[in-house]
């Protein structure tokens, strides 16, 4: 998932560079638009779309032509070359079809992806020439026609009941069985790797570990090894690399197993954290390559 939403960013980028010689005087030809200018190329290119506040949006205004051009970017396949959505388009003014590019139906994976796309299609429909003070519907579906899910207003998440305890479970040791909330992990054989992306940018080093996962609950369990999070000696973030990298859908009960890689600065021990989305308990493993 998280994938999914990394390239949904580019993708958007995509768009913002595709926009070019778009003047905002042109929004006069749109009866909506009377009374607003659209958002300049260089204004959109200038805003950080992962911290936007409030008053970020308000300078947001997309066109008609925009707008769809955002949708049917998101159809573009991403810098690996895979394509999340095979299509997104308004069948009306207020009602946006987003057919995923799979038959999985209703997947844990689906389902989150579309909550969370969800968000992201309504808040540019809200800030474009579009929207008249009506939520508009998403509709969500995948390539067999099976109806994801359909919202005609914005999610609300039981906030009061979900669990923020944050708990800290402590650090723990390569080849150990670790319960992260019913997300059982194991981390073992690092190693620098000589394997290389083409399409990536040549990093220091590039760090691999083994990781078997066990879904110990009784749900379906989407896991990706984009999830962990890898820190140098120096205290810095390193970024996750696009090689064959485990993802999976876990049924309850089942386990798996596959790689993680990272493209590191080579300044070990590196630091290996992992955290449940929905109760924000956290792991901590300590890695040194030999």
């Amino acid at each position: 998932m998280k994938k999914l939403l990394f390239g949904s960013m580019l993708v958007l980028l995509f768009i913002l560079s595709a926009c070019g010689g778009e003047e905002a005087t042109k929004v006069k030809e749109e009866k909506k638009a009377s009374a607003a200018e659209t958002t300049s190329v260089s204004e959109l290119e200038e805003m950080d779309w992962e911290n936007m506040t409030e008053e970020d949006w308000d300078k947001v205004n997309l066109s008609k032509k925009d707008f769809k051009k955002l949708l049917d970017a998101m159809s573009e396949p991403d810098e690996d070359g895979e394509i999340a959505i095979s299509s997104a388009k308004l069948s009306n003014d207020d009602t946006i079809e987003v057919e995923f590019n799979n038959s999985d139906g209703d997947t844990l994976e689906n389902g989150m992806t579309a909550a969370i796309m969800d968000a992201f299609f309504r808040q540019f429909y809200k800030h474009s020439v579009y929207y008249n003070e009506k939520e508009p519907t998403i509709v969500f579906t995948d390539l067999t026609g099976f109806t994801i899910m359909e919202n005609d207003k914005p999610i609300e998440y039981d906030e009061e009941n979900a669990s923020s305890d944050g708990e800290d479970l402590g650090e723990f040791k390569l080849d150990e069985k670790v319960d992260v909330a019913g997300t059982i992990i194991t981390l073992s054989n690092p190693a620098y790797t000589d394997e290389r992306n083409e399409y990536e940018e040549e990093p220091a080093e590039v760090l691999s570990f083994d990781v078997a996962v066990q879904n110990a609950t009784d749900e379906d369990l989407y896991f990706d090894t984009y999830d962990f999070q890898v820190y140098d000696a120096d205290g810095t973030l390193m970024e996750t690399y696009a090689l064959d990298y485990l993802t999976a859908d876990i049924k309850p009960g089942k386990n798996t197993s596959g790689k993680g890689f990272y493209a590191v600065s080579g300044k070990g021990p590196y630091e290996v954290y992992y955290t449940d989305f929905v109760t924000d308990a956290t792991a901590k493993w300590t890695i040194e390559v030999k």
